[in-house]
């Protein structure tokens, strides 16, 4: 990587996001006063900043970041309704965390393994998944397509992120009967998986903190498999929604960002604000202002 690689794609972390929404716009002030940098990136506008430096990013340094804002922009928010999907970004499952998770009617699970990754944690990371999701995919580069292929189960998909910044499905997933009740209730919060069960009991449980987890395990384990999936997408859709409105106002770049870091609503605020100016006279503005 690059030290124009490496600055630009600085852009899109959570810092420098953040920092934006506080007020400090050095990370856009860095690209424009740095000739190099400012020569791969069109400072036109702020849009303009942010739109180039993602093609910049797809052309010359695939970071996970850019994977899944392609996956978030060409699977989320292209072939789904954000009012009835949710994306979530590296869920816990087990010991590990799944890169993104797609849930509507069913649970996909998306593994991403770019051209920097190694694929030595593939095999357990999808024996985790396949135990919790409905449809699993590994999404990797053409080059790493033959070794993805020689690791994966049966029942895992493959699609291969194309030289033309395309997804292409090489292997559909098929959907797995295997639902974990324990591996579930331990990659929920408290509050979910108290959800369901009370769900399913049709009571509310009230029972010392140390026996919540022990009770509902009983619960949903004596329970039909697909009524608990079922209500698994539902609770997670409902305690963790993505942010709509933020999603469809801010540039298509950042579409990740919104799913993938924990913005407060004055960030998420000062961002629209931010990002509506649209011109770059409003960086010295911006900062009186927030």
């Amino acid at each position: 990587m690059s030290t124009t690689e490496r600055e630009i794609a600085k852009l899109f972390t959570s810092n420098s996001l953040r920092a934006i929404a506080s007020g400090d716009v050095s990370p856009l002030e860095k690209i424009i006063n740095n000739k190099n940098l400012r020569s791969n990136v069109n400072t036109t506008s702020i849009d303009d900043i942010y739109s180039s430096a993602f093609e910049f990013l797809s052309r010359n340094y695939r970071n996970e970041y850019v994977y899944k804002n392609l996956i978030a922009r060409k699977i989320l928010r292209s072939k789904h309704s954000l009012q009835s999907s949710v994306l979530l970004s590296e869920f816990r499952v087990g010991q590990n965390k799944a890169d993104l998770v797609l849930l509507n009617g069913c649970s996909t699970c998306y593994e991403i393994k770019t051209e920097y990754d190694s694929l030595n944690r593939l095999e357990d990371q999808l024996q985790s998944y396949i135990q919790l999701f409905e449809k699993v995919y590994v999404v990797c580069p053409s080059s790493l397509q033959v070794d993805v292929e020689a690791i994966i189960p049966h029942s895992v998909g493959i699609i291969v992120l194309t030289d033309n910044n395309t997804l292409r499905t090489i292997k559909d997933a098929i959907s797995n009967n295997i639902f974990d009740i324990s591996l579930m209730m331990k990659s929920l919060r408290k509050e979910e998986y108290l959800d369901i069960a009370e769900n399913i009991y049709g009571l509310k449980i009230d029972v010392p903190n140390t026996q919540v987890f022990d009770l509902c395990f009983k619960i949903l384990n004596k329970s039909d498999r697909a009524v608990v999936n079922n209500l698994f997408l539902k609770t997670l859709k409902k305690y963790r929604k993505n942010n709509i409105e933020a999603i469809n106002t801010l540039p298509s770049p950042l579409t990740n960002a919104l799913i993938s870091f924990k913005f407060n609503k004055n960030d998420i605020k000062n961002l629209i604000s931010f990002f509506s100016e649209k011109e770059l006279n409003v960086l010295s503005n911006f900062k009186r202002k927030t």
